[in-house]
């Protein structure tokens, strides 16, 4: 599961002094004019590869097929050629990435409901503090925290990141407070409001009640984390009552949600509401019912009590004081919104006293509402509707603790890889076929880049796992493994590198439907129809993989029906392993898992005895 701002804040400047006393200017997206654009694949890069990795996901007789599509689509007089050469065309009258408005289109046109299809979520490790603090404190250290952050990042203390040396593309930093998906008929929207430190503040929802909750005063002065905790407490004293949960329209299919949105603003009362919950930095959210971790991480994705799920950040903080947050996908990936996790987390951590910015009393207002009897009913039916919806979903999550990356890497092995070598074998020990595994792999060293699709099953893979189904020597076996590695790891070079598969024939799919007419072609490219093609491109297991030691589980829904929504963490020592999925092949989920956790046990045995 795993955007363009390349221009932003070119007159934010950090001063520096060096030991002579002599100025250094240095802004804050120094290195993005560096940044290269993604390149376009040439069709001779494209066109085997693509063969390549279909060929494990289909009989030979389906192979035979394809290939003729394949070939037929990239000859030297075929769709491919005038395709690639609008697409590059594209490509130089683009100042960022030509992927960007096609991209961007593939998340706004997104019809279904956002908290299944286009939400990730994170549960966050308990911070280690001397005292358990309240909820009233963890929610007014957390809006400190977020508030700060904004400030560093509009002030030019956030350090471009840097990996191996090479710079990556920040402008997603620019989107992850004050900013909004607002639901449309067709294709949403989104915004984000323009840098300002002053009058910022958050939305807190409790017991489906809205407030907005002072951050910074008129000055753009931070208040006090006690502060605010102290007028967040007030509310959790003072309201009894259990709202109207108005924000159970952000659960509904788009279009549904457009017509609701729309309904409301014909209220300038709610019209003001919306665009102040537009405008706020994060929404906090407090879970009331979640009672250990497991339920926790559950909820974030399916319990819609006390959310607003168009809201880029949703951090979540539930009644026992564990902290998740639930992410709105279409302008942030994993890899950006972790500086602001992070921040958070080492905020908490932080024994030392925090800078006091102002000793002012922070104001809090409970947003009021006018609702129709037509828009009360619509909210009714989706409670119901989120009810069921839960109920039609599978989540679990286990910690898989007798080894982790350490050991994968004493093997000589990739533990991304051996993580996939283990899928592999699980899915076809649970399905008896090897299925398209969806892998993201980071391209943010282009301009406005973001995730190129490694997709993980391979021929190197497949003969890995007939060679274990059949006890081959574990010397064999052992050849196979690392050859199975070698191909992951450079299939996933050539992704970082810009010469994957899947965005590039999305690219060449989407310049058919913008300008094929005008092009000369006339029907939609056969390939695009081919079953073998449609076969590689079904996400029916969609993994996500990171390595962050503050993380205890993470989840986002399954991409198709039937599917599969797999998120993993390799730590040293440890992998976390966790699975969604429909209610309908929870049975199949528990399999997957328990062949997943045998397999990688047996991979270890395999490789650990060779000799």
């Amino acid at each position: 599961m795993d955007v363009a701002i390349a221009k932003m804040m070119p007159c934010h400047i950090l001063f520096l002094f060096n030991l002579k006393g002599v100025i250094i200017i240095k802004k804050i997206f120094d290195h993005q004019h560096k940044l290269q654009s993604f390149p376009v694949p040439p069709l001779t890069s494209t066109h085997p590869k693509l063969l390549e990795w279909i060929e494990p996901l289909v009989d030979k007789q389906q192979f035979i097929t394809t290939t003729k599509a394949v070939n037929h689509f990239f000859d030297e007089h075929g769709d491919a050629v005038k395709l690639q050469k609008k697409l590059i065309k594209l490509k130089e009258n683009t100042e960022g990435s030509w992927l960007t408005p096609f991209w961007d289109d593939s998340y706004l046109k997104y019809r279904g409901s956002l908290p299944t299809g286009m939400h990730f979520n994170i549960l966050v490790n308990r911070p280690k503090l001397k005292i358990a603090p309240t909820i009233a404190e963890l929610a007014g250290k957390a809006s400190f925290l977020v508030a700060e952050y904004y400030h560093k990042i509009i002030d030019g203390e956030v350090e471009p990141v840097m990996l191996k040396g090479v710079p990556l593309d920040m402008g997603q930093y620019r989107k992850f407070f004050r900013s909004v998906r607002i639901p449309q008929n067709n294709r949403d929207t989104f915004t984000v409001a323009d840098f300002d430190k002053r009058n910022n503040f958050v939305i807190l929802i409790y017991k489906n009640n809205m407030y907005q909750v002072a951050v910074t005063n008129e000055n753009g002065d931070i208040y006090q984390s006690k502060r605010i905790a102290e007028a967040i407490d007030i509310i959790f004293q003072t309201e009894q009552q259990e709202g109207l949960n108005v924000g159970l329209f952000t659960t509904a299919e788009r279009d549904e949600a457009a017509q609701i949105y729309h309904d409301l603003k014909v209220s300038k009362i709610n019209a003001d509401n919306l665009q102040l919950i537009a405008d706020s930095l994060i929404v906090i959210s407090i879970d009331e019912d979640s009672n250990n971790s497991d339920e926790a991480i559950e909820n974030l994705m399916l319990n819609s009590r006390n959310k607003y799920f168009d809201k880029t950040i949703q951090l979540v903080i539930t009644k026992k004081g564990r902290i998740g947050y639930s992410i709105e996908h279409t302008a942030v990936d994993g890899t950006t919104i972790f500086a602001v996790i992070s921040y958070v987390n080492e905020g908490f951590a932080k024994r030392n006293e925090e800078t006091l910015y102002t000793s002012e009393q922070p104001t809090t207002r409970k947003l009021s509402w006018d609702i129709s009897a037509e828009i009360e009913a619509s909210i009714f039916k989706l409670a119901e509707m989120s009810q069921k919806r839960k109920s039609e979903f599978h989540v679990k999550s286990t910690t898989f603790d007798e080894f982790g990356s350490d050991e994968i890497k004493s093997m000589n092995l990739s533990p991304d890889a051996f993580f996939h070598m283990a899928l592999q074998i699980a899915q076809y020990r649970t399905f008896g076929t090897l299925k398209s595994v969806y892998e993201p792999v980071s391209i943010r060293h282009y301009k406005e880049g973001r995730t190129e699709c490694a997709r993980a099953t391979s021929m190197e893979k497949w003969a890995l796992v007939q060679a274990v189904e059949e006890n081959q020597p574990k010397e064999e076996v052992n050849v196979l493994m690392e050859a199975a590695s070698a191909a992951h790891s450079h299939r996933i070079h050539q992704c970082r590198t810009g010469f994957g598969v899947e965005r590039h024939m999305f690219g060449l799919e989407q310049v058919y439907i913008q300008y094929g007419e005008s092009l000369g072609i006339k029907k939609l490219p056969a390939i695009f129809k081919d079953e073998g093609y449609q076969t590689l491109r079904e996400d029916f297991i969609s993994t996500s993989g990171m390595a962050y030691d503050n993380v205890r589980s993470r989840i986002f829904g399954p991409v198709v029906k039937g599917g599969f929504g797999i998120a993993y963490i390799l730590l040293d020592s440890s992998i976390s392993i966790n699975i969604s999925c429909r209610t309908a092949e929870k049975e199949q989920a528990t399999e997957l898992k328990n062949h997943m956790l045998d397999a990688l046990k047996e991979l270890r045995n395999l490789r650990v005895s060779k000799d």
